[in-house]
């Protein structure tokens, strides 16, 4: 069984996975966005694809899919 935690934090966004037992200690499985401060990220129910909500100091806000970086 694996379990998969979010995190997103001022550095980006840390997948957090643990297989295996409960006992089994977590890890970071992925890490995306480095650097870039993610303030929220959501997942869509119906097909899992999650959004994250980047902030990037002066040149405002935007929107990004983990795993495929825009160039806007």
């Amino acid at each position: 069984m694996s379990e998969r935690n979010l995190a997103a934090t001022r550095k980006g966004l840390f997948r957090i996975e643990r297989s295996g037992p409960r006992q089994a200690p977590r890890a970071i499985a992925k890490a995306e966005f480095l650097g870039d401060n993610v303030s929220m990220v959501l997942a869509d129910a119906r097909d899992g694809t999650l959004f994250a909500a980047l902030d990037h100091g002066h040149f405002g806000g935007g929107a990004d899919l983990p795993g495929r970086r825009s160039r806007t």
